[in-house]
């Protein structure tokens, strides 16, 4: 986190280069599947949204913007900048996000809280075990019928490439772990969810790097065998 925040505030290109990433154009181009998300998923104005590691909630106001939720998207992200940039960006936009400072292996809400859950290019900077108590804490807040859509850079599969990759993303922050489709997939049914899919997120147009992609549910549960139909407990029929 210390070595995230000082990228952040760098004077620097590359802190200049992080900052635009994370804002309303820079998100265009890093996040570019993502502007077909109300239309692919069908989103809803009753869904209620979280966006874990939400950086400066450029993706939260596009989506709000477009939707326009009737409860207003929520997003937390560990980073003090990022949050400051995102209150900063609001003021601004005026459409308020409701924004907290947490990790995303203790998300600070209830159970079942939330109908659809983003996070992108954060689950590189997690350890295997991180990631399972991110998941189980995703599926913990997910409402029945819910979805969870995750995504972050890939390998390529040539060792020298994969290589160039990680010393590129290591510009600020050091340590990361590029995990494929495939590997998210097997995490997310070791953490508990039955409903795995390969998002098949793509293109991203920057940075020209290969992207892993999968969406997450929690199905909804199917009626006892033994239920009464409608008609006999209304008395219909």
């Amino acid at each position: 986190m210390r070595e995230y925040e000082r990228w952040l505030g760098r004077p620097g290109v590359s802190g200049a280069l992080m900052r635009w990433a994370m804002g309303p154009l820079g998100v265009y181009f890093v996040n570019s599947p993502l502007f077909r998300l109300p239309e692919n998923l069908q989103l809803d104005p009753s869904l209620r949204v979280l966006e874990v590691g939400c950086g400066r909630g450029s993706l939260l106001r596009m989506l709000q913007e477009r939707v326009r939720f009737d409860q207003r998207p929520a997003g937390i992200d560990y980073s003090v900048r990022a949050l400051r940039l995102a209150q900063r960006d609001e003021a601004r936009a005026g459409r308020p996000l409701r924004l907290a400072r947490a990790t995303a292996t203790d998300l600070p809400f209830g159970g079942g809280s939330f109908d659809l859950v983003l996070c992108g290019h954060m689950v590189k900077h997690l350890s295997d075990e991180e990631l399972i108590d991110f998941l189980r804490e995703t599926k913990r807040v997910l409402a029945v019928g819910g979805l969870a859509l995750i995504w972050d850079f890939a390998p390529s599969g040539n060792v020298l490439l994969d290589r160039w990759n990680r010393r590129l993303l290591s510009t600020g922050v050091a340590g990361l772990k590029l995990r494929s489709s495939q590997a998210l997939l097997q995490t997310s049914e070791l953490a508990g969810f039955d409903f795995v899919r390969d998002a098949n997120l793509r293109p991203f147009l920057l940075p020209p790097m290969p992207r892993a992609s999968v969406l997450l549910g929690l199905p909804p549960e199917a009626p006892s065998p033994d239920a009464e139909p409608p008609e006999a407990r209304t008395g219909a029929g």
